[in-house]
């Protein structure tokens, strides 16, 4: 075929496919592979890694290596959609769609992969997600209705006009803190950031985190301790990931204690580092720790109120660590604290493969 450079005596290598079709593959909105009969890659596509169908530089989806072969056996095109995981831990699935075609008679499969389940996804969330918020701005749009009629009926009154102000004052800082949150989770649900991944320094994703949360901590008189904060990294965008270290660390700063100490470090296990939050707060109960990550749960609503809490912080916790391939987890008690941990998959740079 015309596709390839024929050189029958020697394996095929990504130099022998011709340049055409290298050029039309790189031109694509999609990512691919070309795998030769022995079962090797010899040619994929800038961002293929982050997809994890390969390990080793042979394909790792034992459902797409099965495809790969029936196309080599029939000499037809096959097409399939696959769900595969974001990263080595989590539950956080992406769903793909393959289309594999036989492009010479040295046995090559061309694999085309085009990512519309991940768009269908965002539909979905993004029907749901809209659905709640209308939920969620009823009431201090409410608050701020009454509270503004009440300042007319005692206009006259400056001691309840001022009272009256400052709910509404109250009301209205919720309501910028709630509108930033969703703006934050919209951005998210819109945008993948492994299509546009880079290198991060998880030391300076703490550093940067914790520096935005100095002035809640001052207020409450809390310290934040940074033990064993080791440098690794990781593929992903760094102001997602400063956001959700943030969020925890501010969220382990309202439900503590005044007088208290927020303490984040990190861990490094099996290529996965962790990056640990642990407050002297209140504890979580057992039947809410599987609930707290779902969008405008809280566990105290009152506390809630008298924090500024939206119920999403940490749900963009989970939205951003489940799309970098990564998971969240917590262990609490009640009385004695609770102790987040954001679980990355360690990058793979190419200095290391």
């Amino acid at each position: 075929m015309a596709w390839l450079k024929k050189n029958p005596d020697e394996q095929i290598s990504s130099n022998e496919i011709s340049s055409s079709l290298i050029l039309t593959l790189r031109a694509l909105d999609r990512e691919s592979i070309i795998v030769d009969a022995a079962g090797k890659i010899v040619f994929s596509s800038e961002k293929i890694d982050r997809l994890n169908l390969i390990k080793d530089g042979r394909l790792s989806s034992q459902e797409l290596l099965a495809l790969v072969r029936v196309v080599r056996r029939t000499g037809t095109s096959r097409e399939g959609t696959f769900e595969v995981a974001r990263g080595p831990i989590g539950e956080s699935k992406r769903e793909l769609q393959i289309t594999a075609t036989l492009i010479s008679d040295d046995g090559l499969v061309l694999v085309i992969i085009d990512d519309e389940g991940e768009k269908q996804r965002v539909d979905a969330v993004r029907r749901d997600f809209i659905t709640n918020i209308s939920h969620e701005l009823k009431t201090p749009i409410q608050a701020l209705s009454l509270n503004a009629d009440a300042i007319l009926e005692v206009k006259d009154e400056p001691d309840k006009v001022v009272t009256f102000a400052n709910k509404i004052k109250l009301q209205t800082n919720r309501l910028n803190d709630l509108v930033r949150e969703i703006i934050n989770l919209s951005k998210l649900q819109d945008s993948d950031p492994m299509e546009t991944a880079q290198e991060v320094e998880i030391s300076d994703v703490i550093k940067e985190a914790i520096d935005q949360c100095e002035s809640p901590a001052q207020v409450r008189k809390i310290t934040i301790n940074t033990d064993e904060v080791e440098e690794s990294i990781v593929f992903g965008k760094r102001e997602q990931l400063v956001m959700a270290v943030h969020n925890l660390v501010e969220n382990a700063i309202n439900y503590s204690p005044e007088g208290t100490a927020v303490t984040v470090s990190t861990k490094k296990n099996d290529n996965i580092i962790e990056i640990l939050v642990k407050d002297q707060g209140l504890g979580i109960s057992e039947e809410n720790i599987d609930r707290i990550f779902e969008r405008f749960y809280r566990v105290d609503p009152a506390r809630s109120r008298a924090t500024g809490g939206t119920g999403l912080g940490l749900s963009i916790v989970k939205h951003v660590v489940g799309n970098h391939g990564g998971e969240v987890k917590v262990w609490s008690a009640l009385g004695v604290g609770s102790t987040f941990a954001i679980r990355l998959p360690i990058a793979v740079t190419k200095g290391d493969k």
